[in-house]
């Protein structure tokens, strides 16, 4: 039975976004927003499940690529419609957030035939995208730093950023994958790094330090990118 196990909490992954997804499109974002992290959980949980039960399959690789475009790629787009369609004044730019979940199934399926991403991701990784949307309509809610609120808020930064993010999944950009090499500082010192900064953050701004902490990882893969 163990071998079933990855697959229901692969499952459990796709039910959270697709629930996510209903919620979204009926006006509760905050909820929907919370179902990208539950979703998050669920799909780390499966791949950790697999490998300690030494359950893995092609079966559920494919399983876990099919949950990962719903909760990290349909739920997004959904989110990204509803504040678009919330603050835009053009009725025809909402429709930009389609590009979220066009791009994240051209992740995925790029992420599946990569045999470069073992170490480090290709494109921005669809947790993370799914992550950063999620997190908008939450600092809009809060309201507690006003000038992010504006920006947010402006008629044309969210359909720019969704065009910006779109990009970012099919770039050749490099982003680091947090598995660590080993316990060694010098091997592991930019995830280390990230970490540390991550966490700071975090633990002074809550959910602002989260987002400043995905646009810290965003930047530094274009800067490790630059540098070569």
């Amino acid at each position: 039975m163990k071998k079933y196990i990855p697959n229901c909490l692969s499952l459990l992954n796709l039910t959270s976004g697709a629930i996510g997804t209903l919620l979204a499109l009926n006006g509760h974002l905050i909820y929907a927003a919370y179902s990208i992290f539950v979703g998050a959980c669920f799909d780390f949980l499966d791949g950790f499940a697999a490998k300690i039960l030494r359950a893995q399959s092609s079966f559920g690789k494919q399983l876990d690529t099919l949950a990962d475009l719903i909760t990290f790629g349909m739920l997004p787009a959904a989110i990204c419609y509803m504040l678009i369609k919330t603050y835009e004044t053009c009725p025809n730019r909402p429709y930009f957030a389609l590009l979220i979940i066009i791009f994240s199934a051209l992740r995925l399926a790029k992420f599946t035939i990569d045999p470069r991403q073992v170490g480090q991701f290709i494109g921005l990784p669809t947790p993370a995208n799914a992550m950063l949307i999620a997190i908008l309509p939450i600092m809009l809610e809060r309201s507690v730093y006003p000038f992010l609120v504006n920006a947010l808020t402006h008629p044309m930064v969210l359909p720019l950023l969704t065009i910006l993010l779109s990009y970012l999944l099919v770039s050749n950009i490099p982003f680091i994958a947090l598995k660590f090499q080993g316990f060694s500082f010098q091997a592991n010192r930019a995830r280390y790094l990230l970490i540390v900064i991550c966490t700071v953050l975090i633990v002074t701004m809550h959910i602002e330090g989260l987002f400043c902490s995905l646009c810290l990882y965003i930047l530094h893969g274009v800067y490790k990118s630059k540098i070569g």
